[in-house]
């Protein structure tokens, strides 16, 4: 019992020590910021006030301008000829390109012809006594007349009275057949309208072909068309005569073009209008992707900087001082990645590094 009187007399007397025994300790001193610590390294780049454009860039798909469609006018058997019909093969204008059997055609115009001559002959003695006067002209017509030759152009009667003896014979009914057939053989002979290759083969040499059958198709390789889409708002820059650039996303070429024509109608949907580009040169292919790019409005005394640096949607960090500091800007005109701005001091250092968490007053280092 007595040691618990003991115990509640002495607790109060430990604490009451051991609080006046922390109080008398010193204070520990506040620590000292750490010497020699580096600010930030950041990049800048000094505003170079310009004159700036706003480019317009349009993408499509390139087709060649001349374009042959290749189809059968006659029908029979595709001859050797057809063994070079390939896609990708070179053909010079005016060279053979198919060749369809002719020979019983042909075998039959001869037959024609044969009978004209006949006809002629017949009808030389009733020229002779009654148009005396035409009789030498007919006469040398048939002297030279040549059945593997194509016809050559009937003389002309002088009188009413002798045309209507050469129609009454049957001779200018005769002409005019052989005439179409000379025409009809022609087609069984297909010519290279213009220097260019062939893409697409739809025949084997040695295939019968019918009349209207397709049988493939040519390309000129000298000059090509892009069709592009072009928004409504953009379309007062497309100007029919007009150059522009174009570049391809796979080559490191650009090459030239001319707007051609320019759409009349308008994409409800999209609400654009279709522009065509004819272009030609080197490394241009038929399906080839290529962007089109026009130079719009300009822009005074304006820098070119990243989006991707703009915040609050009108404001960028400059450094003065080693320090940030926020400016204001305009933004003039905004692309993908990259925005056309005013409202920057000539020379100013804008920041083009991504700070985490910065503020106007913060220290940085500009790296040299």
């Amino acid at each position: 019992m007595k040691s618990k009187y003991i115990y509640l007399i002495l607790s109060p007397l430990i604490i009451i020590i051991a609080v006046f025994a922390v109080s008398a300790l010193p204070e520990k001193e506040p620590e000292a910021p750490l010497e020699g610590k580096s600010d930030l390294a950041v990049k800048v780049e000094y505003a170079k006030l310009e004159t700036l454009h706003n480019t317009i860039e349009v993408t499509g798909k390139l087709k060649a301008k001349d374009r042959y469609e290749i189809y059968a006018e006659v029908e029979g058997r595709l001859l050797s000829s057809a063994k070079k019909f390939r896609e990708g093969n070179y053909y010079k204008k005016g060279q053979v390109v198919l060749q369809i059997d002719k020979q019983e055609r042909y075998m039959t115009l001869l037959a024609d012809k044969s009978n004209f001559m006949t006809d002629l002959t017949a009808i030389l003695p009733d020229l002779k006594e009654d148009f005396s006067e035409s009789y030498p002209t007919w006469n040398q017509y048939l002297k030279e007349f040549d059945i593997h030759q194509p016809l050559k152009e009937l003389p002309t009667p002088k009188t009413e009275k002798e045309k209507y003896f050469i129609a009454g014979n049957g001779i200018y009914s005769s002409y005019y057949t052989i005439k179409s057939s000379e025409e009809k053989l022609s087609k069984y002979t297909i010519y290279a309208p213009f220097n260019g290759v062939i893409s697409k083969s739809n025949v084997e040499a040695g295939t019968a072909v019918r009349a209207g059958e397709e049988l493939g198709e040519m390309v000129s390789l000298s000059s090509y068309e892009l069709e592009v889409t072009a928004p409504l708002k953009d379309i007062e820059h497309f100007k029919k005569g007009s150059k522009v650039n174009l570049y391809s996303s796979e080559l490191e070429t650009e090459w030239t073009g001319t707007v051609i024509r320019i759409g009349s109608t308008l994409d409800a949907n999209s609400q654009s209008v279709k522009v065509y580009i004819q272009t030609s040169g080197k490394d241009l292919k038929e399906g080839m992707f290529l962007t089109a790019k026009v130079n719009s409005t300009s822009f005074e005394d304006a820098i070119q900087i990243p989006r991707k640096l703009i915040f609050e949607e009108n404001q960028i960090f400059i450094v003065e001082n080693n320090k940030l500091k926020i400016q204001k800007i305009e933004v003039l005109e905004s692309f993908r990645s990259e925005a056309i701005v005013k409202g920057v001091s000539a020379n100013s250092a804008v920041l083009m590094t991504n700070i985490k968490n910065p503020y106007e007053g913060m220290k940085v280092q500009v790296m040299k």
